[in-house]
């Protein structure tokens, strides 16, 4: 990482110059991918951190940059992009930082985002519980809901439940439900039923 001292040195001018300069390249609706890749190396970015990410111009080259930086906080940057490309995004479901893929499956398919074929089976298999609960608010394959309703952890089978899954479910799956002891999922469906109710 290059500091903002560093970078005046290098550029040749005080330190508000360089800020100025800096502020600059960040808002250039047309900012090249090597420039943000030269900007990510800059660790005293003049509005207090990098949520510069998340609102900076982004085509799918730049989202490459920020993809496959190995920072933590640049990958979350291009979580929270809204103009991020979907497909380079998609690599983040398999992110090895558990905070980036939390991240990632709770804003997949925010900002009127598609969703690209097999994220969600991804996500829906993940090794972290919060990864799998996280996946169940967006609008998994119907085998895929199954399968976490019948998960190993409870806040996962009890985000499962939904109106759909009961519709579709196979009885066998319902009937785990019904039976389920835990109280978060006898608390999900006693939510799905008054539903019903009210409906009825």
């Amino acid at each position: 990482m290059v500091g903002v001292g560093e970078r005046v040195g290098l550029l040749g001018g005080d330190g508000r110059s360089v800020r100025q300069w800096l502020a600059g390249r960040r808002g250039n609706p047309a900012l090249p991918a090597s420039v943000l890749a030269r900007l990510l190396t800059v660790e005293e970015l003049p509005d207090g951190g990098s949520s510069w990410l998340a609102r900076c111009p982004l085509d799918a080259r730049g989202a490459q940059v920020l993809v496959a930086s190995a920072q933590t906080g640049h990958r979350l940057g291009a979580v929270e992009n809204r103009a991020a490309d979907v497909e380079v995004l998609a690599r983040l479901a398999r992110d090895p930082v558990l905070r980036v893929r939390f991240a990632y499956a709770a804003l997949v398919g925010d900002f009127g985002r598609r969703i690209p074929e097999g994220v969600l089976e991804v996500l829906a298999g993940d090794g972290q519980a919060r990864i799998r609960r996280a996946v169940t608010r967006w609008d998994v394959p119907p085998a895929v809901r199954e399968r976490l309703a019948g998960d190993d952890d409870a806040a996962v089978r009890a985000a499962a439940v939904t109106e759909q899954l009961w519709a579709s479910a196979a009885p066998a799956v319902r009937e785990g439900l019904l039976a389920d002891p835990a109280p978060e999922v006898r608390d999900a469906l006693a939510v799905l039923f008054a539903g019903e109710r009210e409906r009825g």
